[in-house]
């Protein structure tokens, strides 16, 4: 048997065992924490995310033998508090619980927190700041900040929390209203720097540079360069970084000149990212996403820009369409099974706006870099508000279009893997990957 093979084989043992045993054994969730008693402790700021109500902070005890792991905080918006803080807190602390929505859908918040060694929650402590750590993430913290200050400055709302959402990972400011018109479109991936979202952009970025006549080797270099740079500026997101050790896997590989099958690449990155956090593997659903927008775009683009041949390749126009579908192929199953929605209209929404949310990224992150210069930035701020529009506007009409989407109530484990296993079956006897 071929060496290729027996990896592919490897890695997909490797994966599946310890995806079965995190089904048999749980994580560990802080067992020495005990629930609804008051800890009166010094802890570490090592993460901020800002809501309409309140901030989330996560918080790391000095003292680990005292409380393992790390503790959510929610914290009213004022005073705000910085990254790497040192606090002195008295708090009660809970212990997180499964989460039972009105579909009688089980979201194991527990499992999902204790992926990232978070076993507690804390509300309103009473806090007393009395230090302050700086280190490389401080800095990016900065960098953050001054961002997210001249868009504040330079935007009106939504456009405000959408170009923080987009450009800063930051989306728990957007308004409800529109986090469910692009949820009904299959656009939510758009808003948030998640592993699809990342995935997109690069095979984006490298169709545009191909285009400009740049060598394959020098693209894969220049695109990792860009996300790398962009990783930075947004503070390294977890499913950011994620998502880039994928896409950097598969960029190498081919700068290198070692053009195997799309698989391998691939399951490389599972494995590594794996071996560093299984929970990943089962809790993680942005990792999961990433995971298959990949595949898809790895084993369907070529496919896609074969069969649309009828599209026009004016403005990169059928490189868009062809993404746009490839990265859906596997996700569509996982979307439908965490989500209940499968949207009709994804594919469309998708081609008119990627284009326009990429445009909005480059301005977002310009504006936001130029903020010391205001006349600058009220100029640039203009056209940027008029992509914003065009943006909310087009998903709000296709969301109200008849029949855009079908809300699926039941979409259990077991009709997960059925819809996987087949489009992997399907996948594996056409070989898309293959078309030239």
């Amino acid at each position: 048997m071929p060496k290729s093979k027996l990896v592919v084989i490897f890695s997909l043992i490797f994966l599946l065992a310890n995806f079965f045993s995190l089904l048999y054994f749980p994580l560990d969730q802080g067992s020495s924490i005990k629930d609804g008693e008051f800890y009166d402790f010094k802890a570490r700021v090592a993460g901020l995310d800002k809501r309409l109500k309140g901030w989330q902070i996560i918080i790391r005890p000095l003292d680990q033998r005292q409380i393992p792991g790390k503790i959510l905080v929610y914290s009213p918006l004022y005073p705000e508090h910085g990254y790497g803080e040192i606090w002195q807190l008295r708090c009660r602390l809970s212990r997180p619980e499964p989460i039972v929505g009105e579909d009688q859908r089980v979201f194991f918040y527990d499992q999902y927190l204790a992926k990232d060694k978070i076993y507690a929650l804390c509300y309103r402590p009473e806090i007393k700041i009395v230090g302050q750590e700086k280190n490389w993430a401080y800095y990016f913290y900065q960098v953050k900040s001054y961002l997210w200050a001249s868009l504040n400055i330079y935007l009106v709302e939504p456009a405000s929390s959408l170009a923080k959402a987009l450009l800063l990972s930051s989306r728990r400011e957007t308004p409800a209203e529109i986090n469910n018109i692009f949820a009904r479109v299959g656009l939510s991936h758009v808003i948030a720097i998640s592993g699809m979202h990342l995935v997109i952009i690069a095979w984006l970025l490298e169709a545009f540079l191909i285009a400009l006549g740049l060598s394959r080797k020098s693209v894969s270099w220049w695109v990792l360069s860009i996300i790398l740079f962009y990783l930075y500026l947004t503070g390294l997101p977890g499913s950011g970084v994620r998502a880039t050790l994928m896409i950097a896997l598969i960029l190498l590989g081919r700068s290198l000149g070692r053009y195997s099958s799309p698989f391998y690449s691939l399951l490389l990155s599972a494995v590594i990212l794996v071996l560093i956090n299984p929970h990943i593997l089962l809790y993680d659903i942005g990792w999961q996403l990433s995971f298959l927008a990949v595949l898809g775009l790895l084993c369907y683009v070529r496919f896609f820009n074969k069969f649309l041949f009828f599209v026009p390749e004016f403005l990169k126009i059928r490189e868009v369409l062809a993404v746009t579908l490839a990265a859906q192929v596997f996700t569509t199953p996982l979307i439908l099974y965490y989500f209940g929605i499968f949207s009709l209209v994804a594919p469309l929404a998708n081609f008119i706006i990627l284009p326009i949310s990429t445009l909005i990224l480059v301005l977002s992150l310009i504006l936001g870099i130029g903020g010391f210069w205001p006349l600058a930035a009220q100029i640039l701020a203009w056209p940027l508000l008029i992509c914003f529009k065009i943006m909310v506007l087009t998903a709000a009409v296709l969301a109200d279009l008849p029949g855009a989407y079908i809300r699926i109530d039941y979409f259990p484990w077991p009709y997960l893997l059925i819809s996987l296993v087949v489009v992997s079956i399907f996948t594996l006897i056409i070989k898309p990957y293959r078309y030239e």
